[in-house]
């Protein structure tokens, strides 16, 4: 496929995304740029509080965005299995 008919099928895609969406998809692509501009770059410190910034984004990995930690999120599955736990007890499961 080539470079005109990729962009044009992300263009389409782009087209019905939410503000959110799109500012996740910008996220991306700009910790994707700061990841293959440093891939080859052995051991480079970054200077300014942006390359810092960008470095730490690219690192924090594909759930970055997402609003919780793990620690959040097993007190949460734990809540629930007490929950379930409670109506077997009860005879309400």
């Amino acid at each position: 496929m080539k470079n005109t008919e990729i962009k044009q099928r992300i263009t389409e895609k782009l087209e019905h995304l939410s503000t959110d969406e799109l500012t996740l998809i910008d996220n991306l692509i700009t910790n994707l740029n700061s990841y293959f501009q440093n891939k080859n770059k052995p051991d480079k410190i970054p200077q300014s509080e942006t390359e810092r910034t960008q470095l730490i984004k690219s690192l924090q990995g594909k759930y970055a965005h997402a609003p919780t930690s793990s620690e959040d999120f097993a007190n949460r599955k734990q809540e629930e299995i007490d929950n379930e736990n409670l109506k077997i007890k009860e005879g309400r499961l």
